[in-house]
């Protein structure tokens, strides 16, 4: 016979199985309310699909949404600003993860502060889960920025990466070199020096290139 639990711990690896099959619940009911569907469900919390498809339908008054989680990182990478969004959920994550929480608590606890640092998401619940995913599968990496020094992530075949996605939104509107302020309206190849450190730089190339 088991002994009573009286543990603060996470009930998921608790000896006593209501315990477990209530804190499982619970986090399933915790994801559906933050925008899971049901497979993420599923996956994260070990519970059968057809109770959570049910409890879904209890909470949200309808069935969960067809449709599977992202399976490349294509939509991440579109833009520099979804990207810096996904390493602000790594760097969270490293610093929220710990052995004794779940894998769904854990989830939710970095989708929630996240939330809670910027003002308009570009991810939602299952696009952070993804994130996290992509770095377990070594997909992405982390790397740091010549820039600012912080680290970034950034796929691991893809080694022409040296500037983090804020770094180069940054760049898009200050010149690399003075920090001045660029035309953005420009068309064509995107300017990354001002005139003014282009004009210096050509001076200073061809002085170096002369005989006397």
């Amino acid at each position: 016979m088991s002994a009573a639990c009286g543990s603060n711990n996470d009930c998921t690896s608790c000896a006593i199985t209501s315990c477990v099959e209530a804190s499982r619940t619970q986090d399933a009911v915790r994801l559906i309310q933050a925008g899971a569907r049901v497979a993420l469900v599923c996956q994260l919390t070990d519970l059968p699909k057809k109770r959570v498809k049910r409890i879904y339908s209890q909470l949200k008054g309808q069935p969960s949404p067809q449709g599977q989680m992202p399976f490349t990182d294509v939509w991440y990478l579109a833009t520099d600003l979804r990207m810096l969004h996904a390493s602000l959920v790594w760097h969270l994550y490293r610093r929220i993860a710990r052995e004794d929480r779940s894998e769904a608590d854990t989830l939710l606890k970095v989708y929630e502060s996240y939330l809670h640092l910027v003002n308009k998401p570009e991810l939602d619940l299952t696009r952070t889960f993804f994130v996290l995913r992509l770095m377990t599968m070594s997909l992405w990496e982390t790397r740091q920025c010549r820039h600012c020094d912080n680290t970034f992530l950034a796929p691991t075949d893809e080694k022409h990466d040296i500037a983090c996605p804020g770094c180069r939104l940054y760049h898009r509107y200050r010149c690399a070199r003075c920090g001045g302020t660029l035309n953005a309206g420009n068309v064509g190849r995107p300017v990354t020096i001002c005139p003014h450190c282009t004009e210096n730089h050509t001076h200073e190339t061809h002085c170096s290139s002369c005989k006397h």
